[in-house]
């Protein structure tokens, strides 16, 4: 088989996949419809049944042959990504390895190191602005007395995830113009190589600094957490655990 075949076999396995995750989460979610619908009319109904499962899986059940099917089939025939085992090409790695060989930057250079900076931190600070909204929304008890947990967690659901959305689309534009940045100052640097070259000057060795990406990533995560956790105890949310899970104890395993 040519590489083209073996590429549209992956590809449709792919595909099929992705439709049979996609197909099994509507068919969970339109059980929890139907059940929640039938606990309405009658709250002592047994909703959650192995006819309803079963029923569910049927219409899943094609997509499913038809995945495992192509799976099979690429094993058989020894169809695999013929990239798969080549190193990922790291573009700000190579920009970094190849800065170390510029003596002096150049104008271009120093303008799209800045404007990276520039995109990063706008980026992270888009998202904070978005988180902000669901802070003050956590930090306001009166969303949270509600006695039905179904309808705090829509309502919860319904106020995060549209915030959380923007945030992580702020930080997709944001990285996708930064590595388009980064392209255009590996070139700049390749091009100052040469020039440096043929002028006969020779970069000094550069003493490597510590990547503090990971680090300032890990400390905004640990403080998100920390300001969350706060949140939900300022908001009564400790409280509310701490009832549900003596009730689970007592009435549920019988314990007491």
């Amino acid at each position: 088989m040519n590489v083209t075949k073996n590429k549209m076999l992956l590809l449709l396995q792919s595909a099929l996949c992705v439709i049979l995750v996609v197909m099994l989460a509507a068919a969970a979610v339109g059980i929890y419809r139907d059940g929640v619908a039938e606990k309405q009319e009658n709250p002592l109904a047994w909703v959650y049944t192995r006819e309803k499962a079963a029923a569910a899986l049927n219409t899943v059940m094609p997509v499913a042959v038809l995945a495992v099917a192509v799976t099979v089939t690429c094993a058989v025939l020894g169809v695999r990504d013929e990239e798969q085992d080549k190193p990922v090409k790291d573009i700000e790695l190579m920009r970094n390895l190849m800065a170390d060989r510029v003596a002096e930057p150049s104008a271009e250079m120093k303008k799209e190191r800045a404007l990276q900076q520039k995109l990063r931190y706008g980026g992270w600070g888009a998202f904070g602005l978005c988180m902000l909204p669901i802070l003050l929304y956590m930090l306001n008890g009166s969303h949270f007395q509600n006695g039905d947990l179904e309808e705090m967690i829509k309502a919860l659901a319904a106020h995060v995830l549209p915030w959380t959305a923007a945030g992580i689309a702020c930080l997709i534009v944001s990285t996708v113009l930064e590595g388009k940045s980064i392209r255009r100052e590996y070139d700049a640097i390749m091009a100052r190589i040469k020039e440096e070259k043929e002028a006969g000057i020779k970069a000094e060795p550069k003493e490597k600094t510590p990547a503090r990406d990971y680090v300032i990533l890990r400390l905004v995560l640990l403080t998100l957490a920390v300001v969350f956790i706060i949140a939900g105890i300022l908001n009564g949310s400790m409280t509310a655990v701490i009832n549900k899970a003596i009730r689970i104890c007592t009435e549920c395993v019988g314990l007491g």
